[in-house]
């Protein structure tokens, strides 16, 4: 069976990327991947830190999932993404165990990454999502 195996990466909402992503630059000492996603109406900055990305992301329009998160619970942590080997495995296996998948369905991450948001108790903060990477 495919079981969580890593955390994959680390989501953080924030109004502005800039001072974000400078304050984390000084951090870590990394450079970031920094991205414009007009379908996802964010720009993001993402971190490689011991092969886990943290992930800073700004709304660029009130409109899509992140601004509502944005509006609804302010800045900060959003999302943890866990690795998995099989992600329709995991979802399989997972299901009979009781702990089901939201209602957005698998869909492509960024790079190589397809993920599976899960229905989460509200009590754990994030979103926490089930992710494989796949093979270019």
């Amino acid at each position: 069976m495919s079981k969580v195996n890593a955390v994959h990466h680390i989501n953080f909402v924030v109004r502005e990327l800039a001072p974000q992503v400078e304050y984390l630059r000084t951090l870590l000492q990394s450079e970031p991947i920094i991205e414009d996603l007009p379908k996802r109406y964010v720009k993001s900055a993402r971190f490689l830190l011991s092969g886990v990305w943290i992930v800073l992301v700004e709304p660029t329009s009130t409109e899509g999932e992140v601004a509502r998160i944005l509006a609804e619970r302010g800045e900060g942590l959003f999302l943890l993404s866990l690795s998995v080997d099989s992600l329709d495995e995991s979802i399989e296996k997972l299901s009979q165990q009781g702990i089901y998948l939201d209602n957005k369905g698998k869909r492509q991450g960024l790079d190589n990454w397809t993920v599976q948001d899960l229905d989460c108790p509200k009590a754990l903060g994030p979103v926490l999502q089930l992710c494989q990477l796949i093979s270019k």
